[in-house]
């Protein structure tokens, strides 16, 4: 009797073993289409960029607490050989109201990629910045044209211009900023929010009149992050991703849903970005900005300088916003 116990229980350890090398080798195979899935979506992105021409510069503009700095690091951990790094700081406050992000930082390629041969390569120049507040005056019109004309030196803040405007007015803020030479002119927007809140409609309408309805024309391309926090087929973020892509004006070949590398990412699947990759997130964000880096996307009137770009344009077609918060002061807006 003791005998066929003993016998029993060796079928069902060899049965649990074999169940766990099925296991492993399934993760093993996963893991291999993964990496063959990057190594393909990372050839197809060089063949985009190619080693002629000149790297882009693309903004990530976005409200506070959207996502942008995290996305940016997952755009430049997807880029590189080695693992993710955090170049662009990310953090936040709780409800402090404070933002960790506070200067214009650019990252070009020779900040993020870690092999030599890929630098013969075009990749882009990626601009981060503190986030704006959901409004859309002068001000914030005229912070969005001297971003995007390159005007704002690398590592100032927004808020010294905010000062500028505050204590002088939009006139002198125009003035003060005509004088420095083009840094960053910016080649592409990518329009950053959060899958979870409602889309920052004032903002939006900011962006697309500066970049869309002046004379010198921007691409705007459309990022949701926080995909692993929602139900994409849920009615309520169906609802919410229609009027994101509306609001900015995008088809679908401009949009993406992602899920950015982050602490909530980190628990959620018990595996730290410090010691590995997520190829699952990287393929997603290679694909997109193969789409974002196309130079099949031409900025129109290109050669406009700043303060000269503004026209008389049409009747505008805006979402209306009913807001009982009271007016923004100046360092509030940003």
């Amino acid at each position: 009797m003791r005998r066929g116990k003993i016998f029993q229980k060796g079928q069902m350890m060899e049965k649990l073993n074999e169940e766990n090398k099925v296991s492993i080798g399934m993760k093993r195979t996963n893991e291999e289409e993964f990496e063959t899935e990057v190594g393909n979506a990372l050839k197809l992105f060089r063949e985009r960029v190619t080693t002629e021409g000149y790297a882009l510069n693309i903004a990530f503009i976005g409200a506070s607490g959207c996502g942008k700095s995290s996305f940016c690091n997952s755009v430049m951990t997807a880029f590189s050989v080695g693992g993710w790094r955090e170049r662009a700081m990310t953090g936040h406050y709780g409800g402090r109201g404070r933002q960790v992000t506070q200067h214009l930082l650019s990252f070009p390629k020779t900040k993020y990629l870690d092999s030599e041969d890929l630098k013969k390569y075009n990749y882009p120049t990626l601009v981060d910045m503190n986030g704006f507040n959901d409004s859309s005056d002068d001000l914030v019109e005229e912070l969005l044209r001297i971003v995007f004309f390159g005007r704002l030196p690398r590592e100032e803040k927004l808020v010294d211009a905010a000062n500028i405007y505050k204590t002088s007015g939009l006139n002198r803020l125009k003035e003060h900023y005509s004088q420095n030479f083009e840094d960053l002119k910016i080649d592409r927007i990518i329009f950053i929010a959060s899958a979870t809140s409602p889309p920052p409609q004032r903002l939006m309408d900011a962006v697309t009149k500066t970049a869309r309805e002046e004379k010198r024309v921007i691409p705007i391309f459309g990022v949701l992050t926080h995909k692993d926090k929602i139900d994409p087929d849920s009615d309520e973020y169906q609802t919410l991703e229609k009027d994101f892509k509306e609001g900015l004006g995008l088809p679908d070949n401009r949009f993406l849903l992602c899920t950015s590398y982050c602490d909530d990412y980190d628990r959620l699947h018990r595996k730290s970005r410090l010691d590995q990759r997520h190829p699952e997130l990287d393929i997603p964000i290679l694909r997109f900005m193969q789409q974002v880096c196309d130079p099949a996307y031409e900025i129109i009137r290109d050669s406009t300088p700043y303060g000269q770009d503004e026209q008389n344009p049409a009747p505008e077609i805006t979402t209306t916003v009913t807001s009982t918060d009271p007016p923004l002061s100046a360092e509030d807006k940003i």
